[in-house]
């Protein structure tokens, strides 16, 4: 629903101008053109690679399990790490499923908090904080990287979510680590919010856009009361 609602509501510029430059801060009704790789970050993440807001690759899997680093869901794991908790530790298929769904990932990592206001507080003080953070980071790093190998290369890198759309500091060190894809980063537009926090030179864009899952929902739902009107 998030990845629908970016593709929907992106602003109606020309594709030239949406990447190199354009402000894009109207939302109409145009269309994502080019190869974009979406990143929503919140308690759920995941990136969606788009060409011409097609989706074309993505971190999920079969579960919500797969993919990123989430707040409590472990994402990409060794399938062997299952054997392993079952046969040294004797746990049941529910009880791995309670630990990888529920007692993973930031807070499994950091022991604190699967918020990411928390850990960006105590960062400086606690290192479990500041290692979970170091993962999150690293896992979307490494995924945009192989996505745009699946695109064939990028255009733009859109953030959303609860973490993409209020955590500067960690659109800030992703665009950094992905900075050899050709993303100039600009610090000050990405602490006022963007909505674009590249330079206008850069030849990789990256913006933040505000997700609206509920929104399509109620779309969905709509459309589907019309079909069932006699």
């Amino acid at each position: 629903m998030s990845y629908e609602y970016i593709v929907s509501s992106w602003p109606t510029v020309p594709a030239s101008a949406a990447w190199f430059g354009a402000d894009a801060g109207s939302v109409g009704h145009g269309k994502l053109h080019g190869r974009v790789i979406v990143a929503h970050l919140g308690n759920g993440a995941s990136l969606c690679a788009m060409r011409d807001g097609v989706s074309i690759a993505t971190t999920m899997g079969f579960t919500p399990l797969d993919g990123l680093v989430m707040g409590t869901r472990c994402g990409t794991i060794d399938p062997g790490v299952l054997f392993y908790l079952m046969d040294h530790h004797g746990l049941d298929a529910r009880a791995v499923e309670r630990l990888l769904t529920h007692e993973s990932g930031l807070l499994g990592v950091s022991g604190i908090s699967s918020d990411m206001r928390t850990l960006l507080e105590r960062k400086a003080t606690d290192p479990h904080a500041a290692e979970a953070i170091e993962l999150f980071v690293y896992r979307i790093s490494r995924e945009v990287g192989s996505l745009a190998a699946a695109l064939g290369g990028l255009d733009a890198l859109v953030f959303t979510g609860g973490i993409g759309e209020h955590a500067p500091s960690i659109r800030a060190r992703v665009c950094r680590a992905v900075n050899w894809l050709g993303l100039d980063f600009d610090d000050s537009s990405n602490e006022q919010g963007g909505p674009r926090i590249s330079r206008s030179t850069s030849r990789v864009s990256a913006w933040v856009i505000p997700t609206n899952e509920e929104l399509m929902i109620a779309q969905h739902t709509q459309d589907l009361l019309k079909l069932r009107q006699p």
